[in-house]
């Protein structure tokens, strides 16, 4: 214990003589600038360019199997939701008030799916989400007017209240029963997005429709496979919701009442139910410029080193501070700790000013979700921008410490960080998707916050598992450094 005061007062003078030498190099602070200016100006940029029109096109989806009767005026319809086909995490089975059977017609629906709990909707508007209330559930809709309260029990004895919701149906006749729906399955032919019908199918005891305030129930079950005319305009991921032809579902009744339904299709709207036409990612886009701004990173972090080294000062801070480890660790943290902050100092307000530019030029919700910097996952994907230049940086020093020169150093960096990852991405998906998975660049995967469509190249892994990956080769090339440093002559 008595030699850690003088470890401690040897490190701490390291860490002051690298910072030192780190702000009073003019090439330090150009580099700084250069992250800043073009992480700011290319976000900006891409702000104001990117224009889409997402929002304008069919964006809703009413697509289901409907085993159905009139229902005038007020009324309860209740069910115990039994087996369930798994065909999706999304896959829907329920109860439902609908203002007729054709698709598009105002409705409130509960269900529950096999992955996501209960939801309750109201005119593909409006959705409460009970994610807790898994498997087997009873299911409860009550019409007052046009206020529908949805219920879910696990016993059918003890009742759970999802919420109310308001529906634009007419209080007079209207249809009520239950619903089944299946997601279709992407399926890609070549470039193109084709969506494949799946069959869902789920189980329902214990069914009762029970009029209430002067309402009346009255004709027998109807099977009715509600779905867009089959002349309508087809539309595809990019242009609107998926569409998908209508497999022919059905129902069948026991002897002591459960029902079997099946269906295809969804219910819904983008970024309700599952339904995802997600395309960009907001908050990545808004910080888009990271991708040219570690530019700054690269050359600040390889002539933190390589300028000694061309200087030949090298040899005097080995004589000053006769621990190698420790130069080098004193550089990594002045490193890392400087562009961390500089990052943060760009990132927040380039996050701030893109924003409002997205909203005009058309990146809204619903399918592109609203976003704020106090969101955990927006924090984590500033915080992680951040983070990125900084390990870019720190990346870049070993690269300096081994290669010695910096020329050497810089060629090879922007070859593998920039050049290479450019011409990739316009050239091929493949090596482009490579590259974000397997080489120091897929640490960028941090910015991502949203869950793309399926069809998007955008992503090609996910936030952590990227980072990971960038980590690895920053801890693998300053072990390499450390390892030459000390073996090498200056």
């Amino acid at each position: 214990m008595t030699g850690e005061p003088g470890v401690l007062r040897l490190t701490g003078r390291a860490l002051l003589a690298e910072f030192t030498k780190l702000r009073s190099v003019r090439s330090s602070g150009l580099a700084l600038l250069t992250l800043v200016a073009l992480t700011m100006l290319l976000s900006l940029v891409a702000a104001s360019l990117s224009t889409t029109t997402a929002n304008d096109a069919k964006i809703s989806v009413d697509q289901f199997h409907f085993v159905h009767q009139p229902l005038t005026g007020d009324g309860t319809v209740t069910a115990q939701v039994g087996a369930q086909r798994g065909t999706d995490p999304w896959a829907k089975a329920g109860l439902m008030f609908k203002d007729g059977t054709a698709s598009g017609s105002a409705y409130a629906a509960i269900m529950v799916t096999p992955g996501h709990g209960v939801l309750l909707q109201a005119d593909a508007t409006t959705e409460v989400a009970r994610p807790s209330a898994t498997g087997p559930r009873w299911l409860r809709l009550t019409r007052t007017g046009q206020s529908v309260t949805g219920y879910e029990s696990a016993d059918g004895t003890t009742w759970n209240t999802v919420g109310t919701v308001t529906t634009a149906a007419r209080p007079g006749t209207g249809q009520a029963g239950l619903f089944v729906a299946s997601p279709p399955k992407l399926r890609m032919i070549g470039e193109i997005p084709n969506y494949e019908p799946v069959l869902g199918e789920a189980t329902f005891k214990n069914v009762s429709l029970t009029p209430a305030g002067g309402g009346t129930a009255a004709g027998t079950w109807a099977d009715t496979e509600v779905a867009p005319p089959p002349d309508g305009p087809e539309t595809a991921l990019g242009e609107g919701a998926p569409s998908a032809p209508v497999l022919a579902g059905g129902s069948t009744r026991k002897a002591d009442g459960t029902v079997t339904v099946s269906g295809s299709g969804d219910i819904g709207r983008a970024g309700m139910g599952g339904i995802n036409l997600t395309d960009v990612d907001r908050v990545k886009a808004g910080l888009t410029g990271i991708q040219f701004g570690l530019i700054g990173a690269i050359a600040i972090g390889a002539l933190f080193m390589t300028a000694e080294f061309k200087t030949r000062g090298i040899r005097t801070t080995f004589l000053a501070r006769p621990g190698r480890a420790t130069v080098l660790t004193a550089k990594s943290i002045v490193l890392g700790t400087v562009v961390f902050v500089t990052g943060l100092a760009v990132t927040v307000p380039a996050y701030l000013i893109t924003k409002p530019l997205q909203d005009d030029n058309g990146y809204r919700a619903p399918i592109y979700p609203e976003s704020s910097i106090t969101d955990p996952v927006v924090l984590r994907a500033i915080v992680g921008a951040s983070l990125f230049l900084a390990l870019i940086a720190l990346f870049s020093l070993a690269v300096g410490t081994i290669v010695r020169r910096t020329a050497g150093a810089v060629i090879v960096l922007l070859a593998v960080l920039v050049i290479v990852p450019t011409i990739a991405g316009g050239t091929s998906d493949t090596a482009y998707a490579f590259i974000g998975r397997a080489t120091p660049l897929a640490g960028i995967s941090i910015l991502q916050t949203v869950e793309l469509t399926p069809v998007s190249d955008a992503v090609v892994t996910d936030a952590w598992s990227g980072f990971a990956v960038l980590c690895g080769y920053t801890v693998a090339a300053l072990a390499a450094a450390f390892w030459l440093l000390k073996r090498r002559d200056a």
